[in-house]
């Protein structure tokens, strides 16, 4: 997950499980744990910032556009 936010205020939960070419560098991201699905990674992501998207790239079930 992103720390820091998009320009909407959105943090953007990723899928480590797979490449995508929008992941930040290591010091931009807040590890969340492993989790069986993306809605599961969104409810932990939700603890820690109020605005979460999923990426569209790597985590598109989750993602709203």
């Amino acid at each position: 997950m992103t720390k820091k936010p998009q320009e909407n205020g959105n943090h953007i939960v990723h899928n480590l499980g797979t490449w995508c070419p929008d992941l930040p560098d290591s010091v931009d991201q807040k590890s969340l744990g492993n989790f069986p699905t993306c809605q599961a990674a969104m409810r932990e992501a939700k603890k820690h910032f109020q605005e979460v998207n999923g990426c569209f790239k790597c985590s598109r079930a989750c993602f709203v556009g």
